[in-house]
């Protein structure tokens, strides 16, 4: 089932960067250069630009590679002995959210015993990278060497040495960090805006409940 890429340029800046997002055709905005993707619920976001959006309404694929849904891998057209991982399609955002998919901060209670206190709610659905930062279910934290955090959408996930891009667990990252490396073969890295992951979410502190 082809993608369906319509572009909607908005004049935004982050890191230093103009960024563009991918309109879907009903309204729901992806990131730039990836493929906005039919499913169930109406349409996800596939972080492959120009992607192969699986019938199992899904997963999505690279161009150039086909899926195979029983296997849940993507395998490369003329040559079917190559194949990767298939991608998870995210569900596309309302118009008003970040263009990177940015994760909001979840505030954290303080309570009198424990300054790190993490709702049980929290603590099910997000992977803690330190006492401060978050990172979703089913992604696994990578630091950049300035200090911050990263959420890899791999999960377990090989973090690269610039702490922006990532791999899947078993595959080693190139030195151009464009692809991922297995086997003496090269595969392409999710693409989300010059990353394969985004920035971790600082955990906020509320006030005191005596307040």
């Amino acid at each position: 089932m082809p993608g369906i890429t319509l572009w909607l340029c908005a004049g935004a800046f982050l890191w230093g960067s103009a960024l563009c997002d991918i309109k879907c055709p009903d309204g729901t905005p992806c990131a730039d250069l990836s493929t906005c993707c039919q499913t169930a619920q109406g349409y996800g976001c596939c972080p492959y630009p120009k992607a192969v959006c699986c019938a199992d309404h899904s997963h999505c694929c690279p161009s150039g590679y086909s899926c195979n849904l029983a296997a849940q891998t993507c395998v490369k057209q003329s040559q079917p002995w190559i194949s990767i991982p298939m991608a998870k399609k995210v569900t596309a955002e309302a118009p008003s959210s970040p263009a990177l998919s940015l994760i909001p901060s979840e505030e954290v209670k303080n309570n009198d015993n424990n300054n790190n206190y993490v709702p049980d709610q929290i603590k099910s659905t997000v992977v803690h990278c330190d006492n401060y930062y978050v990172c979703p279910d089913g992604t696994t934290c990578c630091r950049h060497p300035a200090g911050a955090w990263f959420c890899c959408i791999y999960s377990p996930g090989r973090c690269c040495l610039d702490g922006y891009h990532c791999c899947p667990y078993g595959y080693d990252c190139d030195f151009t960090y464009t692809h991922c490396i297995r086997g003496g073969l090269r595969y392409p890295f999710y693409y989300k805006p010059a990353l394969s992951s985004v920035p971790a979410s600082q955990l906020s502190r509320k006030q005191n409940r005596g307040r």
